[in-house]
């Protein structure tokens, strides 16, 4: 018997993390999730009013993108968010980046123990600049049909980039 997969689609993402993950099947359903994360600036430019638009704003976006997915992902699909380690691991100027990172780490860790009632896996992986390729093999393994047991993982393809930080 032929398995069936599907295109995955990818929601934002840099153009070489779209391009690395153009080609990814899936044989069920799935959805990566790439949020734009806020330029640098430093913490004395955060008004109140950016501090809305590139962390509210954001967080709002990918809430309401993982809405608008899950009805096709039902029953025993995968979502996998993609963030750059680096903003998660911290970084000089990027506030605003590292608060959108830790807000979809805790988000993924909550919807992974709420969608499990839904056979949904919900992991994460946080990635350096160049890994795409890599990305795009470990985003595969987790899509896979035997996939389905990992779930609410923060998994980092850094090439030890991020080797003795500390994790959120």
């Amino acid at each position: 018997m032929t398995q069936v997969t599907t295109t995955v689609p990818v929601w934002g993402g840099s153009a070489a993390l779209a391009a690395a993950l153009s080609t990814l099947e899936s044989p069920v359903p799935a959805a990566c999730l790439a949020p734009d994360l806020p330029g640098d600036r430093d913490l004395e430019g955060l008004s109140d009013e950016l501090l809305d638009a590139e962390i509210g704003d954001v967080l709002a976006d990918v809430l309401a993108e993982v809405q608008w997915q899950l009805p096709a992902l039902s029953g025993a699909g995968r979502l996998v968010f993609l963030i750059p380690a680096e903003a998660a691991l911290g970084r000089p100027h990027a506030t605003a980046a590292g608060a959108v990172a830790g807000g979809v780490l805790s988000m993924a860790r909550t919807l992974a123990i709420e969608l499990a009632r839904d056979g949904i896996t919900v992991n994460t992986v946080l990635y350096a600049d160049g890994a795409e390729t890599a990305v795009a093999h470990q985003v595969s393994a987790l899509l896979a049909a035997d996939g389905g047991d990992i779930t609410g993982q923060e998994i980092y393809v850094t090439a030890g980039s991020g080797l003795g930080r500390l994790r959120p």
